[in-house]
């Protein structure tokens, strides 16, 4: 189901947030149809991967999510793109990010981004993105999402308020502890260290 904006903007406004996030895991789902279709692989990452593996232990601890992140290599993006063609995704770059818009009128705030595998982010950041492995699919979710680890490292390599908002969800519902300290790439582990105090200090005992 794409998102029709005539559509939400009849709805009252707390029927219109299950409608965004109904347009959301629907977009993961036809995505992922066409990608597994073709065998182009890829892994869901980002908040809706975070929001999965939180609900599988609490759902009262889930956060909802605004997109769809995608792990993929760069050399698979022109098959992607071909593959996601007739199920109306169009390829885009936006600001140097490789994305899928959900139609010829799709914006980039409803598109699938993709994060590019085994890549720097940014000028900015000398440690690469973790490299596309084997996905996580054990039929829980309809599309494959990365491991807990390779999640992690995800986020901090991000770092923003709502990266460490994820973290603190994954530690509250025993995802995570400190011994993961030593599951990810040695030069991500300062980053480990100042994340999880951060994350533990402000949601470590929560009840929120």
């Amino acid at each position: 189901m794409r998102f029709d904006q005539e559509v939400w903007q009849r709805l009252p406004v707390i029927e219109r947030m299950g409608y965004t996030m109904t347009c959301i895991l629907d977009r993961a789902r036809r995505f992922a149809e066409a990608l597994r279709a073709a065998e182009v692989p890829f892994a869901v990452c980002g908040g809706l991967s975070v929001m999965a593996w939180v609900e599988s232990r609490d759902p009262g601890r889930a956060r909802s999510t605004k997109d769809v992140d995608v792990l993929m290599r760069r050399e698979d993006l022109p098959r992607a793109s071909e593959a996601l063609a007739p199920y109306g995704f169009v390829f885009a770059e936006v600001n140097g990010v490789p994305m899928f818009l959900d139609g010829h009128d799709g914006i980039p705030s409803q598109a699938v981004h993709v994060v590019v595998a085994d890549e720097h982010p940014s000028r900015y950041e000398r440690v690469r993105t973790p490299m596309l492995g084997p996905a996580c699919d054990d039929g829980q979710v309809p599309w494959p999402r990365v491991p807990l680890a390779t999640l992690l490292e995800m986020k901090l390599l991000a770092m923003r308020p709502h990266d460490i908002a994820h973290l603190g969800d994954l530690l509250r519902v025993g995802l995570i502890d400190r011994s993961w300290r030593d599951r990810v790439r040695p030069e991500l582990r300062e980053r480990f260290d100042r994340a999880y105090d951060e994350a533990e200090r402000h949601y470590g005992g929560s009840v929120h």
